[in-house]
């Protein structure tokens, strides 16, 4: 856009914005008028607690869209935004996970560790990767205390982190 339009639209803006001042609305009235009209949507940001992966029969991924679907009751299109996947798959994964537990989380022990679902858009890498990096960079933990809250063998841990970040070259 050319700057002479862009600072036009810039005036008209604020010249609006002080019509609906004058006219009696606060900052948080006008706001609201602008999140209803664009359909803004201020959503805060969905995390996994990392309880969910203390069992011995779910992969990664299983563990997280079961969580999503059964305690957020969020939809597989959803989930598949969210996650970067299929939502086809996804079904079929949640249908897996339910196979091997069928009982839902409960999330009673509580944690400073949660896993940001957005951190699954990067599909250049696992699922189990994208956590592992997410938590050895984010909080620093070491590979053992990494593999002691998801469940797995420090080895396996170790190894994933390492070929995420050969990935990432």
């Amino acid at each position: 856009m050319p700057k002479k339009e862009f600072e036009a639209i810039e005036k008209r803006l604020l010249d609006t914005l002080n019509y609906l001042k004058k006219q009696g609305l606060g900052s948080e009235e006008i706001i609201g008028l602008v999140n209803k009209h664009l359909k803004v949507q201020v959503r805060e940001e969905i995390k996994v607690p990392i309880s969910v992966f203390n069992n011995d029969y779910l992969s990664s991924l299983e563990n997280i869209v079961k969580y999503l679907r059964e305690n957020l009751l969020l939809s597989f299109k959803q989930i598949g935004s969210l996650t970067n996947r299929n939502q086809i798959a996804l079904a079929v994964t949640y249908r897996n996970a339910k196979k091997k537990m069928e009982s839902r989380f409960v999330v009673e022990e509580i944690s400073p560790y949660s896993i940001p679902v957005s951190i699954l858009q990067d599909r250049n890498i696992s699922v189990l990767e994208n956590i592992a990096v997410y938590l050895k960079d984010t909080f620093g933990l070491t590979y053992h205390n990494i593999a002691v809250l998801l469940n797995r063998d420090d080895r396996t841990i170790w190894t994933v982190y390492q070929r995420a970040k050969k990935k990432k070259k």
